[in-house]
């Protein structure tokens, strides 16, 4: 007997005349592993919305067709009734952090499900062991990485032992050992009968574990699946003749180790790499001036970083990991600054009139970076921005970066896909 059973199901964002669904059937049964892929903006986050309750009950739209948990219609059950039967990891983590400190974040879910007390400490212990958060229990989240949130939100949800899995970009920010551990982790709870349903770009992880694929297109099943698109690499080009415009010494900032120096020069990409918590986006962040050194100094342009971020920002443009915290305009055109080009080159011209906000997450970054890149700064910092891109997505974001730099931008990017490195010609600095 299915676990989960979709029949026929189309949904309809309010104010949209285009469906975002249409007529999607899908079978999951117990043990099963199943890969959800396509583009950006094909539906895949808002068919996981639609099963978990989230749309239509908090995403308005119009819904049809028909889901079914063990052969009985769940379509009207609220959120809380589906959450007994669904365990869901969104595509944005920190939406569904709801406490202060790790341990009573994975206590959170036990007590919404009831369970006894006394069995609580036991649940708690087990997940920070399983995902090597023990000696973090204590810390506040806000001291977590966005990997480290990842591996905490993921072990909240499989502490509550649902019979289904509903996972958005499980892989999105995690390090390669994490992303091998939560392969294991899937694998195993698959063979004691969960039903897991997959959203994933990083094909090359978690193809060979996953007994179905489809692949979605404009809110449709595909009968075939692309062919993965390969990034071509880029040419090794000397840059030690050109301008330094960014020199770090000495830097440390709070419980770090010093972090390495940095020089980077006109033209010039350089990937920052370590496990997550490491310190990666710290040093983004000291870079950028949101955050003050404890030791060391920052040099840009030949000159001391300037103390105000008002000036910094004149200089250096900062593409952070969660786009919504960087998108402010009324629509996609205005956030670029009305520069038509760039939303051409980043495949967003169809959007241009769209909110920001409506976007799907892949292409919100692509936004953003489109939207730092309009500004024309001499140094671009890009934290994460590879996550939730299909293969031809990734290349229009990579093109635009080389046109940048090829015109003297330098950038600094974090990415835990090969790919980045190769296509922008990057040196490494490891943390």
């Amino acid at each position: 007997m299915a676990e989960l059973t979709i029949e026929n199901l189309s949904f309809t964002y309010a104010g949209q005349t285009q469906p975002a669904l249409q007529d999607i059937n899908l079978s999951v049964s117990s043990g099963e592993l199943v890969l959800i892929t396509g583009a950006t903006g094909s539906g895949k986050s808002t068919l996981l919305n639609c099963i978990a309750g989230i749309a239509p009950t908090y995403t308005a739209g119009i819904l049809s067709g028909d889901l079914c948990y063990q052969n009985q219609s769940i379509l009207h059950w609220d959120i809380k009734a589906r959450s007994r039967y669904l365990g869901f990891l969104l595509q944005n983590v920190e939406t569904q952090i709801f406490t202060d400190r790790i341990s009573d974040e994975i206590a959170f879910g036990l007590e919404n499900l009831n369970l006894p007390p006394e069995q609580i400490p036991d649940l708690i212990n087990a997940a920070l062991s399983e995902f090597n958060l023990t000696q973090q229990q204590h810390w506040t989240i806000q001291q977590l990485s966005a990997g480290q949130k990842q591996r905490l939100v993921i072990a909240c949800i499989l502490a509550m032992k649902q019979p289904i899995l509903l996972m958005d970009e499980p892989f999105a920010y995690l390090d390669r050992a994490s992303a091998s551990f939560l392969l294991d982790l899937l694998q195993s709870h698959a063979a004691q009968g969960q039903a897991i349903v997959l959203i994933e770009h990083r094909l090359d992880l978690v193809q060979s574990i996953c007994t179905q694929s489809f692949c979605l297109h404009k809110g449709q099943w595909l009968t075939q699946t692309p062919k993965i698109q390969s990034v071509d690499r880029s040419s090794e080009v000397d840059h030690s003749t050109k301008p330094i415009v960014l020199q770090c010494r000495n830097l440390s900032w709070g419980g770090y180790p010093q972090f390495p120096d940095l020089t980077l020069r006109a033209g010039e990409t350089t990937l920052l790499q370590g496990e997550n918590g490491c310190g990666k986006t710290t040093l983004l962040k000291l870079i950028s001036g949101l955050l003050r050194p404890t030791t060391g100094t920052i040099e840009l342009l030949g000159k001391p970083q300037p103390r105000r971020i008002v000036e910094i920002s004149r200089a250096i443009g900062f593409v952070l990991q969660n786009p919504n915290h960087q998108l402010f305009a009324e629509s996609v055109l205005q956030e670029v600054q009305n520069d038509r080009e760039i939303l051409t080159q980043l495949n967003l011209e169809e959007q241009l009139e769209r909110h920001p906000r409506s976007l799907s997450q892949g292409q919100k970054r692509r936004l953003t970076l489109g939207a730092v890149l309009a500004r024309r700064p001499k140094v671009c910092l890009l934290d994460e921005i590879t996550v939730g891109q299909d293969a031809t997505s990734l290349n229009l974001m990579l093109e635009l970066l080389k046109r940048f730099t090829q015109a003297g931008g330098a950038v600094i990017v974090t990415s835990y896909d090969p790919q980045v490195a190769n296509a922008l010609g990057a040196k490494i600095l490891t943390l």
